[in-house]
């Protein structure tokens, strides 16, 4: 069975391929001086580096038939946590939420590090060579480097001896005590109220548990005797993911763009009025 999209559906598709080559156009415009940027401006804009890209690539799976739904579901899970990211690291006027990110980062890496060598180190038959690592003792330098890194800028900005990334549902938690402080929050703007409603649905369509699964199967009639492989979905479903996604990209565009002091409200209004 076939479909089309509705009037509509095609002016959100029209206007989505508006803004998204009006914010390519706005950032192409910023030249980012890595060494003079605060941590916070590097990290955003880096952030709506990516976000511009999940964006595109959304609009290429829901914007021409058949609709890629599920896909795109994936995407926009990736979008929803840049948005909650960005939110969290401007819920105060410090540079410890971005810090954490690149801090987070290091030890990441080094629990990598860590995990492969001793991985190595019971199987030292097995071909496990990673780049410049020949032996599993090159990694030590790897992970000495990166501690020294770590503690150098940790002792600069006093830091705590481990700074871990809160957990996403913590992070929503911080930007909503944000808001409070502020006095502008509300129903309409509460993190922790979008990570209830959508996180755990968005995250189904990214791991692959049995909600997920279930998820890519649709059942004919009410009784699950006879079924098939839910691959393409309907213009609906492609409003639906549309919709969320036009909103949060258009949010954080706003505030990249407020950052890098770029934004015009009035060449803005044309997509504020659509949103």
């Amino acid at each position: 069975m076939s479909f089309e999209f509705n009037e509509q559906q095609r002016e959100l598709i029209k206007e989505y391929q508006k803004l998204l080559h009006f914010g390519y156009s706005k950032i192409s415009e910023i030249q980012l001086n890595l060494n003079k940027t605060r941590v916070r401006k590097r990290v955003l804009y880096f952030m709506m580096g990516a976000m511009q890209g999940y964006s595109e690539s959304i609009l290429k799976l829901m914007g021409s038939e058949p609709v890629y739904e599920k896909p795109g579901e994936s995407l926009l899970r990736s979008q929803f946590e840049i948005w909650l990211n960005m939110r969290f690291i401007y819920s105060n006027r410090s540079e410890n939420g971005a810090r954490l990110f690149l801090s987070d980062l290091i030890m990441t890496s080094n629990t990598f590090a860590k995990k492969h060598k001793k991985l190595w180190e019971k199987n030292p038959k097995w071909s496990m060579e990673f780049g410049f690592v020949k032996k599993p003792s090159d990694w030590d330098k790897f992970i000495y480097d990166n501690q020294k890194i770590l503690k150098k800028y940790q002792k600069r900005h006093k830091d705590k001896e481990v700074n871990r990334l809160p957990s996403l549902y913590d992070r929503t938690l911080i930007i909503d005590e944000y808001l409070k402080k502020v006095g502008t929050f509300s129903e309409n703007n509460s993190a922790e109220k979008f990570y209830t409603v959508f996180w755990q649905y968005l995250s189904q369509a990214t791991h692959v548990n049995m909600s997920a699964l279930q998820q890519s199967i649709r059942v004919k009639g009410t009784i699950p005797i006879e079924s098939f492989f839910n691959i393409d979905s309907k213009p609906e479903d492609a409003e639906r993911t549309l919709t969320i996604s036009y909103q949060i990209y258009f949010s954080t565009l706003r505030l990249f763009l407020q950052v890098f002091n770029t934004y015009n409200r009035n060449e803005y209004e044309k997509f504020n009025k659509f949103s």
